[in-house]
């Protein structure tokens, strides 16, 4: 039986909110560019060597990584894992030595121990077919001890991203709709037990997450279910001006319905502001394909100019302009106005709201508001 190392790496037991500021939300639809084959249709990672995808197919299919154009999505090439299991591959990451597979999901709820496989990047390009990878295991420190139900639960994790010398894993919570941040080193022995670092309110489903090496932006990719029903896609952008991930100032975007983006699982960057998006199939009423889509955000943000750094949340206070106050409302969840503004006061008082969830919306503007006490 192998020992369990008990480790907190750059980590801490109480988990940290968010400080950055919420720069609003932008809509963004990425560009068509194929619909994968088959090989793809549960694309669930996703990164760019050299003009190339590769990605990985999630529970239920084999071991492999498939490599794949930018340019069409066409099918290339495919790699086994050696003495690999797929329990549930939801994540890729590299480094600039390493590429690194995260067999991390957990849809049902029934795992207690993950694993991530390591192998040197030049090994996918040596032209073996089959590849050998160095498997580590760790578990979750603040995972309950008690069974979780399907779908209906907070310690999924399908997103990973290799950032400052480690791992970050980001989870999936289907029940409070926030994700967590745990950091893992990239080298380790026996199984170590990993606490998490701070916490986010996405307000949906976290599934991939990279970093856009040009900019040291971090993004996060997502969906959530609409009022109507349907799914809709979403990313994260962290501007990363202080190197510290959750902290930094953020903005939401905005991509579209899943019902021509596909389930979007896997995003990577190939130039500064630019990358590709992949959705695997989705078997509904109707069958959605297998989807690759690009994205290129130099000019949506460069050419957008919110107010957003004069207008910003601290504690249970609003800080606005006196100027924007007519043009602006403070709505709850079911859309009616929350608060009457205190005429000409740039600091408008919060603190006798309900702890929920409000949006501050104004022309071309969008910003949410979590309040927690």
């Amino acid at each position: 039986m192998r020992n369990i190392l008990l480790v907190v790496f750059n980590s801490c037991w109480l988990i940290i909110f968010s400080q950055g500021l919420d720069l609003g939300t932008l809509n963004y639809s990425p560009i068509f560019v194929a619909n994968l084959s088959n090989i793809n249709a549960e694309t669930s990672g996703l990164v760019y060597i050299n003009d190339t995808l590769f990605s990985i197919n999630d529970s239920g299919n084999q071991p492999v990584i498939n490599a794949f154009k930018s340019i069409d999505g066409q099918h290339l090439a495919s790699w086994l894992i050696q003495d690999a299991s797929n329990i549930d591959w939801e994540a890729l990451a590299l480094s600039p030595d390493h590429f690194f597979i995260g067999d991390i999901g957990n849809n049902a709820g029934t795992r207690t121990t993950f694993d991530i496989y390591m192998f040197p990047r030049e090994a996918i390009l040596s032209g073996n077919t089959t590849l050998v990878a160095q498997k580590r295991t760790f578990q979750f420190a603040d995972q309950p001890n008690v069974p979780l139900s399907l779908n209906d639960h907070d310690y999924d994790c399908e997103a990973m991203v290799f950032w400052q010398d480690s791992l970050h894993l980001l989870t999936k919570n289907w029940q409070n709709l926030w994700t967590r941040h745990y950091v893992i080193p990239t080298e380790w022995q026996d199984t170590i037990v990993v606490s998490p670092r701070d916490s986010f309110n996405v307000n949906g489903l976290i599934t991939d997450a990279t970093l856009d090496a040009s900019t040291g932006n971090i993004y996060l990719l997502g969906y959530k279910k609409e009022l109507s029903g349907l799914y809709s896609s979403f990313m994260y952008r962290f501007e990363n001006t202080n190197g510290s991930f959750f902290n930094s100032d953020y903005r939401r975007i905005e991509l579209g319905s899943t019902l021509n983006l596909g389930q979007t699982e896997g995003l990577c960057f190939g130039d500064a502001n630019k990358g590709w998006i992949s959705g695997e199939q989705i078997n509904s009423i109707i069958t959605i394909s297998p989807k690759l889509h690009s994205f290129d955000f130099n000019e949506l943000l460069h050419t957008t100019k919110l107010p957003s750094r004069m207008i910003y949340f601290h504690e249970n206070i609003l800080y606005i302009p006196t100027q924007f106050l007519k043009e602006y409302a403070l709505i709850d969840t079911s859309g009616r106005r929350a608060i009457e503004w205190k005429k000409n006061k740039s600091e408008q008082d919060l603190s006798s709201l309900r702890p929920g969830i409000y949006y501050l919306v104004g022309p071309n503007f969008h910003q949410t508001w979590v309040k927690s006490n």
